[in-house]
């Protein structure tokens, strides 16, 4: 029997495949080896999907978070979904992720051009509301307080945080526009009073 370099091309394909697989059973069962060595054999292929996806600079630590995240997630990892597509799909909205907070950053900055610098005074009323804020936050609902943090803190889907709650997607959205409702009536009330 001979072999041909379509034949070698699939042995290898199955070959990672078995790995992933192995990887994603151990990542499962905490195991940090086997998280590390799927990190050693991503090492090079992520950062390169990622700089493509934002700069250069940027890809080692879109790769980090998404790994921060894998690693968050793997108890409620899917043994039938490819930890490969999702490891590049948490690249992805990781790399998404970081955009729109450069983009938010930016638009924040020019808000405070050279023609209007933060006075000592809107810098307090910053920093107040941002600890009033905080305060909203912890008084949610525990379930809602729980999957807005991952939504907005974590950067996480409503698909990952149903995986992560243990609940349904639909349930995740519900959870999430009630804190988002909450908060911005607390806002508006604090608004009007002052």
């Amino acid at each position: 029997m001979s072999l041909t370099v379509t034949d070698g091309y699939d042995a290898l394909a199955d070959f990672m495949d078995d790995r992933f697989d192995t990887w994603s059973r151990k990542l499962w069962a905490s195991d940090r080896e086997a998280f590390a060595d799927l990190f050693d054999a991503m090492h090079t292929p992520l950062p390169r999907y990622a700089a493509r996806l934002t700069t250069e600079e940027a890809a080692y630590d879109v790769v980090q978070e998404a790994f921060v995240s894998l690693w968050r997630m793997r108890a409620s990892l899917d043994p039938d979904r490819s930890l490969k597509s999702l490891l590049y799909t948490l690249v992805r909205n990781e790399a998404l992720n970081q955009r729109r907070a450069m983009r938010r950053r930016q638009d924040r900055h020019a808000e405070y051009s050279p023609s209007r610098q933060p006075s000592p005074s809107d810098e307090v009323d910053s920093d107040a509301l941002r600890t009033r804020m905080r305060a909203w936050i912890d008084d949610l609902p525990e379930r809602q307080r729980e999957a807005f943090r991952l939504s907005r803190f974590d950067d996480l889907t409503h698909d990952e945080i149903a995986d992560v709650m243990d609940i349904a997607p639909r349930t995740v959205t519900n959870h999430v526009t009630k804190a988002l409702q909450t908060l911005r009536d607390r806002l508006d009330d604090h608004r009007s009073t002052n």
